[in-house]
């Protein structure tokens, strides 16, 4: 993951635009250590940007696990030594406890899957809290995931929403096959919110149909229909 001087000073003066008034009060100064250590067993993820942050403080970095290593309870993750230790502190725990959540909760997901699928592959939406899209995609990504669209304009992804305005589904599965001509080399997915619809984008030959809110039976059922069709 990429983060620009921009993304590291961010975080940095969200968290202290001014100075540490606590630390001035105190007359805190001279040289400090910040230890980070797992609660639980965890998927580590962030220690890039951690890293990052301690070279815009000058901090020198004594540890940095393997992100994507899984730890046991107890583990040291990441430590630094310097005189903006403080600065440092709240923002990489911040980071470090929201994005091992995701990559350790990813990871169960991932690892429960491929149990039963060996080939199976978790893909992850756009759905984040604002403003951590680079934090929650490299927690995934550690946890064994993928993203499965990051942007709007880089896949075809049809909602209700969509065809309401485009001017209902009659008119679009009549225009469909025109319509995805324009992109070649794009896959057009298209969401089903039950069986019917799912045998109407099965015949219309889409993509890939994306089930959301839907049943595991009714899944079962739309999963052995498209592999039927598949094999015809």
């Amino acid at each position: 993951m990429y983060y620009t001087k921009e993304d590291i000073a961010r975080l940095i003066s969200e968290d202290m635009p001014y100075f540490d008034l606590t630390s001035k009060l105190l007359n805190i100064e001279g040289l400090g250590k910040i230890t980070f250590f797992t609660r639980k067993d965890a998927v580590v993820t962030g220690n890039k940007l951690v890293e990052l942050l301690c070279r815009e403080l000058d901090l020198k970095v004594n540890f940095k696990e393997k992100d994507s290593k899984f730890l046991t309870a107890g583990s040291k993750i990441f430590e630094a030594e310097g005189e903006n230790v403080l600065i440092l502190w709240k923002v990489a725990q911040n980071i470090f406890e929201y994005a091992l959540s995701v990559s350790t909760y990813t990871y169960e997901m991932v690892k429960k899957a491929k149990n039963i699928n060996p080939y199976i592959e978790i893909l992850t939406t756009r759905k984040i809290i604002p403003f951590t899209k680079k934090i929650a995609l490299n927690a995934i990504i550690d946890g064994g995931a993928m993203p499965h669209r990051i942007t709007t304009n880089e896949t075809v992804l049809v909602f209700d929403n969509y065809v309401k305005l485009f001017g209902g589904w009659d008119k679009f599965f009549k225009e469909f096959k025109k319509i995805k001509h324009k992109t070649i080399e794009k896959k057009w997915v298209i969401e089903a919110d039950n069986l019917e619809m799912a045998k109407k984008l099965i015949d219309i030959e889409v993509d890939v149909i994306q089930l959301d809110k839907v049943d595991i039976e009714t899944t079962k059922q739309v999963v052995e229909l498209a592999h039927k069709c598949r094999r015809d």
